[in-house]
């Protein structure tokens, strides 16, 4: 009998469960691959023995699942709220006509089962598929193989999500039991005739609030752009974020009495058909709904920065294994600095011989010495750097050695005058300040008593040590018959150079060189470690991203959608009245329609244009991963918050021309 109830009410009210059901099987799926991903096949053969990678990656997101479960059992709770609201009344006829708590509060449990049973069933299996496709978007994003792909599924990560999701349901079962224990029968029958409170705010105050927070916030946005430079505490970042907090809120707090005010000032527009129905409605909508609209903007902001900063840093990071790291290994050698140089010091080559490892296993060789400028004190026995010297500080190299290096990584190569020099970096901060602060100034530098000018007004771009990101600070390359000077010393030796397949492989070389005896004294940094250790962290960071994301994303539309129900429920006596006196059934479809657009959209486009500035921040942020990807990163973000937009609003829709029409 209670089955059969339960099984009926859910039957008759479908529509009312239809976003519960959405945020539901949404959750669990995205719960289930986010947690799945670290067993996935694709993922495993992609860092192959990096087993650290993996299982930070794993930690993290378990972390990060604790953080998803508390926002889906909030969401969760807040829907299971309001279909509660709903149905008092229901409640209340049981109640009246003898039903007693017990049995409702058996119907509620045969209904939190049956939803707990459907939406598992239906969030694993739509999970399951999902994380096949996560796999092709993982060899997507990382270049990988999908020869080998296999059919995956994580036990533990099913596992996982049941016992999650469970606890989630008993949580809201207590609190709807706790609901209906409480609940007196007076209530339960009048509970459709309580709605939120709306209090009309004056138009002129409003007005006058929502420009002091426009200015408020277009000060902010101007302090983290044009004037981010000047920002050097972070309590002065923290102290922008604060403003844009408080712009937001009063924002949503002066819409709904400033939309009034603009639509008085177009009378004829106003007063036209339900025009004035229309706007107080959604006035009232915003009005009741400050403080949530101001969460969901936010959240929305936080997702929009979130998804454009992961898939940026993603496809910067691939583009940067490409371009800088040509070579299969980057070895060097540091000179103990501060000491006068020792010319019996072994060469690189030497030190590998010595260690039994051939110099006919190496190919493409390029072997280099880097300069410092210094003063060596006798007395003190120390080296002081020269301060007037700023690029031979930064390192100084033969011209004819940089080419070595230029026609092995793919650069330009370059040629100077008896005076000149020029200057090579990659990174931006160091790159703009040579450039504002010497090269653009001509700045002189004195080596072995001779003038030399820079032959460019901008640093060239270039490096000398491999790396996944931009980060060659700068280095100054002089012509090769360049005067003996007692203050340049040797710095550096760098040995760059490819493996010779033929008699090795590329995994046989990397063993070799990870020799401890070899790392004592020499950094070694190989083509194959530079990419897990990059990738590794790129992964991390778009899979969190990822996961965050989305999960804000099915907050702040479902959170939006839940809110405009109950709106709508509020205001269906609102529209018996209006087809009483005679309005037509399609104005009445048309102002709703209007009604949800606006309500839906305008935490949407606040948020969108807070991202606008706040990927500039994430600029300055990502300089070191490069800003390759961002148009991409930008467009797919728009793509699936978009997509989930048009699901959570045409349900929205209709479920809300259901309930005005009951």
């Amino acid at each position: 009998m209670i089955f059969k109830l339960a099984f009926r009410n859910m039957k008759k009210s479908m529509s009312d469960y239809a976003v519960y059901f959405v945020t539901l099987i949404i959750g669990i799926s995205v719960f289930y691959v986010f947690n799945a991903i670290s067993d996935q096949t694709v993922v495993a053969k992609i860092f192959k023995n990096g087993y650290d990678i993996i299982d930070l990656m794993r930690t993290t997101l378990s972390t990060a699942s604790v953080i998803v479960s508390v926002v889906l059992a909030f969401l969760i709770v807040y829907a299971s709220s309001f279909l509660m609201k709903r149905r008092k009344k229901e409640f209340g006829i049981y109640m009246l006509l003898g039903m007693g708590k017990k049995k409702i509060a058996g119907i509620l449990m045969a209904e939190t089962v049956i939803i707990g049973v459907l939406s598992l069933l239906a969030g694993m299996g739509a999970g399951i598929l999902l994380s096949q496709g996560m796999s092709m978007l993982v060899a997507k994003l990382f270049e990988a193989d999908m020869s080998q792909f296999t059919f995956d599924v994580s036990w533990e990560a099913l596992g996982k999500t049941v016992i999650y999701f469970l606890i989630m349901y008993a949580l809201v079962l207590l609190l709807d039991l706790f609901v209906v224990g409480k609940s007196r029968l007076i209530n339960l029958l009048n509970a459709e005739k309580k709605s939120e409170k709306n209090i009309a705010k004056n138009p002129w105050i409003c007005l006058v609030v929502f420009v002091a927070a426009a200015v408020l916030l277009g000060h902010a946005y101007w302090m983290v752009t044009a004037n981010a430079e000047q920002l050097t505490e972070q309590s002065q970042v923290l102290m922008q974020i604060v403003k844009g907090i408080i712009a937001t809120f009063l924002i949503f707090w002066s819409l709904s009495g400033l939309l009034i005010f603009l639509s008085k000032i177009r009378k004829k527009s106003y007063l036209r058909g339900i025009n004035a129905f229309t706007t107080k409605e959604i006035s009232s909508r915003v009005n009741t709904n400050v403080f949530a609209g101001s969460i969901i903007c936010l959240l929305l902001f936080i997702t929009i920065c979130i998804f454009s900063t992961s898939f940026s840093i993603n496809k910067s990071m691939n583009d940067n294994l490409k371009t800088l790291v040509p070579a299969d290994v980057n070895l060097m050698y540091t000179y103990d600095q501060g000491l006068p140089y020792d010319s019996e010091k072994q060469t690189i080559t030497e030190t590998l011989q010595n260690q039994g490892i051939d110099r006919n296993l190496f190919k493409d060789v390029v072997e280099l010495t880097s300069f410092a400028y210094y003063r060596w004190d006798e007395e003190e026995k120390t080296g002081n750097v020269d301060g007037e010297n700023i690029f031979a500080n930064s390192g100084v190299i033969k011209l004819s050695d940089y080419n070595k290096v230029a026609e092995l990584y793919g650069l330009k190569k370059q040629t100077l005058a008896a005076d000149e020099y020029l200057v090579v970096s990659n990174y931006d901060y160091t790159l703009k300040m040579y450039n504002e602060q010497f090269l653009q100034k001509g700045h002189v530098i004195h080596l072995g008593g001779r003038e030399y000018h820079p032959k460019y007004k901008e640093c060239q771009d270039g490096f000398l040590e491999m790396s996944s990101n931009r980060s060659e600070l700068g280095f100054t390359v002089v012509p090769d018959d360049i005067s003996a000077d007692e203050n340049l010393h040797p710095e550096r030796i760098y040995y760059i150079a490819n493996y010779d397949t033929s008699k090795k492989s590329v995994e046989e070389m990397d063993e070799l060189l990870n020799n401890k005896k070899i790392q004592k004294n020499i950094y070694v940094s190989t083509r194959t470690e530079i990419h897990q250790r990059s990738i590794g962290l790129t992964a991390l960071i778009v899979f969190l991203g990822l996961y965050l994301g989305i999960i804000f994303v099915l907050a702040s539309f479902a959170l939006l959608s839940l809110k405009e129900l109950s709106q709508a429920a509020d205001s269906r006596e609102k529209y018996r009245i209006l087809r009483r006196i005679g309005v037509d059934e399609r104005m009445i479809r048309h102002s709703l329609f209007r009604q949800n657009l606006i309500f839906f959209s305008t935490p949407l486009l606040l948020a969108i244009i807070h991202s606008i500035f706040g990927i500039q921040v994430s600029i300055y942020i990502m300089e070191i991963f490069g800003k390759t990807g961002l148009l991409f990163s930008i467009v797919a973000t728009s793509v699936v918050l978009l997509a989930v937009y048009i699901i959570y609003f045409t349900i929205t829709y209709r479920c809300s021309r259901k309930i005005i029409n009951e």
